[in-house]
């Protein structure tokens, strides 16, 4: 497994990928520390880092490097579903359960939403917000994302790595 990071105004991101696909992204908090097994190989993830800059600098709206996401076959569906929001709109949890054919599975969706291992890039930040559907890196860091996605303002320097 590889690892670079970017740092942008909501933090430092950690991106981890390995031969199929980016496997995770760490939006990080005080004290994280990368795996001590994963690789620091900023040539190999280039593709990621770089495309990942011109979503935070308001240049790009949808991401074209491959991702390989771990999970149940639920929440791969859930996930896949959430990809299909378009830039800058919201859905609800129950929104997405209806379009998995699965209209009682509002809760289901939302619990997969929150283990969601790439989070911006499966944007699970497009779905609107409520008492019981919060978004796990915290309210500020969404409102940082729908006013990226607004053009508002931009997540990153152009001189930040």
């Amino acid at each position: 497994m590889y690892f670079d990071y970017l740092d942008t105004d909501i933090g430092r991101i950690f991106l981890l990928a390995d031969s199929q696909g980016l496997r995770q992204l760490t939006i990080c908090s005080p004290g994280f520390c990368p795996d001590k097994e994963w690789e620091h190989e900023p040539t190999k993830m280039q593709l990621y880092t770089h495309e990942l800059k011109e979503y935070f600098q308001g240049k790009r709206k949808k991401f074209t490097f491959p991702i390989a996401p771990q999970g149940t076959s639920f929440q791969i569906k859930v996930w896949q579903a959430l990809r299909h929001i378009p830039f800058n709109q919201h859905q609800t949890n129950l929104q997405i359960a209806q379009q998995l054919g699965l209209p009682h599975a509002a809760s289901a969706v939302g619990m997969a939403r929150n283990v969601n291992p790439i989070p911006i890039v499966i944007p699970c930040h497009r779905i609107a917000s409520n008492a019981s559907s919060r978004y796990h890196f915290g309210d500020d860091v969404i409102q940082q994302l729908h006013a990226l996605e607004t053009g508002q303002l931009a997540l990153i320097s152009t001189h930040k790595k």
